[in-house]
């Protein structure tokens, strides 16, 4: 919100910048192109009044030279003097700026913006992010891999009742998932090693629910999926969803003692996959895996206001009391006696922790650990011992 606020300056002045570099309604017509076309289309008249076969052959083979030509070259000119464009967008304090002309105007656009934040905004770019790349290199911006997509597909059309080939894509821009994005994701998670695809378990969170790992697992994959719900290599995420989805079986296998198979002969639901567990009230709750194809897609173009849904109301609280009521120690598994929880003020302070509890704290993703009153003692004394040391 306050990037939002500062920078409306720098919205205003590009907007200005847009309208002054802005210049032609479209490209003018590739003069070579034009003329091909013509010959081609002076070829089809004598075509069709000829009626000598070896003639007419002759005739199609021309066209035909021609018609690969076509293909070969630019429709458009694609250094119309008469022709600019600059489009601007921008999230937070990250803008990109994509501009159709010469280098030297594209540098030229980037000294005066990069004056304009020094002079006006007092603020300075960052040499490593910022830059000028052509359109055939690949651009990061907010995590995706903004490129340029070229494929040499070609159709068979009709136009005016006559047989031709088009070109069905140039110079289209995608969005594509980072593969190092998702080596880091399942690296930052310790689901495994993403060369080899090997999965491995998190011992951390055995001491939790099976409805909580199945909730942290789920709500892990998606908020990634979901980030990139508009990248157009989406599909290429089922590698990382299949390290995923290994990791959870071999968490949850090792909780109960059970191989993967049976762990996935017990989550099955047909359809989908599900962990059962009761609530308060006895009743039956289902916490559904995450699946990729539950991902919407759509994009959205019209300007209303992502406002987040309300989720609070939708979370009964009762995790907590569940884990009291459990009277069992999160840390030594001792069972019976008095319990007490500890809690954090934000995980953010604890993060680069090095303590066992820390890292307890910080693979449940929970601010809280009920403990027992001995290993409560000793955390806030400093003198609790490595959790291996206690389980033995």
């Amino acid at each position: 919100m306050l990037a939002n606020i500062y920078l409306h300056e720098l919205d205003c002045y590009v907007e200005k910048l847009i309208s002054d570099c802005s210049k032609g309604k479209e490209r003018s017509r590739n003069p070579e192109y034009i003329r091909t076309t013509l010959r081609a289309s002076r070829l089809n008249k004598k075509i069709e009044q000829e009626n000598d076969p070896e003639v007419r052959g002759q005739l199609l083979d021309q066209k035909k030279v021609l018609q690969r030509h076509t293909l070969e070259i630019p429709s458009k000119d694609q250094h119309d003097p008469e022709y600019r464009r600059l489009k601007y967008c921008r999230y937070a304090d990250d803008f990109v700026l994509g501009a159709i002309c010469p280098k030297s105007e594209a540098e030229d656009i980037y000294r005066k913006i990069e004056t304009f934040l020094k002079e006006e905004l007092n603020l300075k770019t960052s040499p490593v992010k910022s830059g000028l790349k052509h359109n055939t290199e690949i651009i990061r911006f907010l995590g995706y891999d903004v490129t340029i997509h070229n494929t040499d597909r070609v159709v068979k059309l009709m136009v005016k009742g006559q047989h031709c080939k088009q070109r069905t894509l140039k110079a289209q821009i995608t969005l594509k998932v980072p593969e190092a994005k998702m080596k880091g994701f399942a690296e930052k998670n310790r689901y495994g090693n993403w060369e080899a695809g090997h999965a491995v378990h998190r011992p951390l969170l055995s001491q939790i629910s099976d409805g909580e790992i199945a909730s942290l697992y789920t709500a892990e994959m998606r908020g990634f999926a979901q980030f990139y719900a508009l990248a157009d290599n989406f599909p290429s995420l089922s590698r990382l969803r299949f390290l995923w989805w290994q990791s959870f079986l071999k968490t949850m296998g090792s909780k109960h003692k059970m191989s993967v198979q049976q762990v996935a002969t017990m989550l099955n639901r047909g359809p989908y996959m599900a962990v059962r567990e009761r609530n308060d009230k006895g009743r039956i709750r289902e916490v559904k895996l995450f699946r990729l194809k539950d991902v919407k897609r759509e994009v959205i173009f019209d300007n209303e206001v992502d406002n987040p849904p309300l989720t609070f109301k939708y979370t009964s609280g009762s995790e907590l009391s569940k884990r009291m009521d459990a009277n069992k120690c999160e840390y030594c598994e001792r069972e019976g006696g008095y319990f007490e929880v500890h809690h954090v003020r934000k995980l953010a302070d604890i993060k680069d922790g090095k303590q066992p509890w820390q890292k307890l704290m910080i693979a449940r993703k929970r601010k809280t650990l009920v403990l027992c009153v001995d290993c409560h003692h000793k955390l806030t004394a400093g003198k609790l011992p490595d959790r291996r040391h206690l389980l033995k």
